[in-house]
């Protein structure tokens, strides 16, 4: 599945755009990016220093989108090298998980201004992104029973690191502290394989 970095993300969402325009100018599509893509967006904003620089694909915390854009998504993906096998722009977390209704009443939305006609795009703040990043790491070692993906335990030391917290068994920031027990597993995986010396 090929990864593609922001100024790709954007080349397709403005091709998406106008799609969408022709095919019905009053339809407003609503992007809610949570993952990956919210990652590399704060890194662009420069609110966060990571390495990463692309994603697979857009998770957004959205309902379905219309069948005539689901088929547009993936045409633009394929065109873009972007091949992810639920689309590059999809909701694939929110159906699978109910994120929407678990977490969406305490994100903070960010509005990324990308002066397109038909398509709004927001990213979560950096609390919540933790927040997904460390559900995610917790689930696949609860309920996978697999080694967490390096990426997300890589975004979840970036962030820390933007909020210049050195170790997650130590938190000084009383939000985080306080979200953070509800993933004990990440919590004690991330603290054993990244400050253990």
């Amino acid at each position: 599945m090929g990864k593609v970095d922001y100024n790709t993300f954007i080349a397709m969402l403005s091709e998406l755009n106008d799609f969408i325009y022709k095919w019905d100018r009053d339809y407003v599509l609503e992007v809610k990016a949570i993952g990956g893509f919210a990652i590399i967006v704060h890194r662009q904003m420069k609110h966060i220093d990571t390495p990463r620089t692309e994603s697979r694909d857009i998770d957004s915390l959205t309902k379905d989108y219309p069948e005539p854009i689901i088929k547009e998504i993936f045409r633009i993906g394929k065109k873009y090298g972007a091949d992810d096998p639920d689309g590059w722009l999809n909701n694939h977390w929110n159906q699978t998980k109910q994120y929407q209704e678990e977490f969406e009443y305490f994100i903070k939305w960010q509005s990324l201004d990308l002066n397109l006609s038909n398509i709004l795009v927001y990213y979560c703040d950096l609390e919540a992104l933790l927040m997904f990043k460390l559900r995610a790491i917790d689930d696949r070692i609860n309920i996978q029973k697999l080694e967490p993906r390096p990426q997300d335990v890589m975004d979840v030391l970036s962030i820390l690191k933007a909020f210049g917290e050195k170790d997650i068994l130590h938190v000084k920031n009383e939000w985080i502290a306080s979200s953070i027990q509800y993933f004990p597993s990440a919590v004690s995986y991330i603290h054993k394989e990244c400050y253990e010396t």
